[in-house]
């Protein structure tokens, strides 16, 4: 996958990433304790659909646009994150533009200013690549989020545990190399869960090589941490060569019924982001939640 995130804005994967996101942080906020969230992969910040990289790749078409265009059709039975996410998005762009489309650390600042009133939340945002980073210091520094010219790979080391002892550490990496991505990244989970033993972790991750996510999963059953909770949107079948078949996330440390929250999610999703050009599948094939290892 290309690393600059502006040609992959608003997919489908950023859809439900971000929708699963606020089902986390709903979640957290709801317990009236501090917390903290660290986003290790935060790129630019905010990106424009109207960019020549999306209209390049028309991947916001096949993603937050369908959803909404679905909803205005009258759609009902939205779950409360889905709600809660179209409201955001409608936030951001009448607070900046009608073609904005916020990344992962303006919706964790947003909840940390607007929803988490019960729960402060403390936000931090790492990115390593200079000309990212400067977008996203520029694009979001008025907003309560600490940005910081940080490699993942050492800083989320770095900053765990956080003093608040409860957290979300969002890792969302480029996989520009699958396979040697996937084992740096059971590497980090596995060092950063000995400093950080019950903090969530979210890993996500591209689902085009099935080769490599099944070795993944194997080597993340091997590690010995419990509760780690696979949630995967798949939108055609792994025999079929598409460039990105589905979109999931690794959750460590999942709070409570945070698993039927993500089943509904997704199982609401769904059929929605469904390209009218993928064979038939079954919703148990496409919305996919289960514990890679339990208890």
């Amino acid at each position: 996958m290309n690393y600059k995130h502006a040609y992959h804005a608003g997919n489908f994967a950023d859809v439900v990433k971000h929708i699963l996101l606020l089902q986390l942080l709903s979640q957290f906020s709801a317990k009236a304790k501090p917390f903290y969230v660290l986003d290790a992969y935060g790129g630019r910040g905010l990106y424009s659909l109207a960019s020549t990289e999306t209209q390049k790749t028309q991947e916001a078409q096949r993603g937050v646009v369908v959803l909404e265009q679905a909803v205005k059709a009258g759609l009902d039975g939205l779950p409360k994150a889905v709600s809660r996410y179209l409201s955001d998005l409608a936030f951001a762009r009448q607070k900046y533009d009608q073609y904005v489309y916020p990344g992962s650390p303006w919706w964790i600042a947003h909840h940390g200013e607007y929803h988490s009133t019960n729960a402060p939340l403390r936000a931090e945002a790492f990115e390593t690549v200079a000309d990212e980073y400067d977008a996203l210091n520029y694009q979001l520094y008025q907003l309560p989020i600490g940005i910081h010219h940080r490699d993942a790979f050492e800083g989320v080391r770095a900053v765990i545990p956080p003093k608040e002892k409860r957290g979300i550490i969002l890792l969302d990496p480029p996989f520009e190399q699958e396979h040697k991505d996937f084992s740096r990244l059971v590497d980090l989970l596995v060092s950063s869960h000995k400093k950080f033993a019950t903090g969530t972790f979210v890993l996500w991750y591209p689902i085009k090589n099935i080769e490599a996510v099944e070795l993944f999963y194997k080597k993340m059953k091997r590690t010995g941490i419990k509760k780690q909770l696979v949630c995967e949107l798949n939108l055609y079948p792994n025999d079929i060569a598409v460039g990105l078949n589905g979109t999931g996330l690794l959750v460590i440390n999942p709070p409570w019924q945070f698993a039927d929250n993500a089943q509904e999610i997704i199982e609401f999703l769904a059929p929605i982001l469904k390209p009218k050009d993928a064979p038939q599948m079954t919703l148990g094939e496409m919305a996919v939640v289960k514990w890679l290892v339990a208890e």
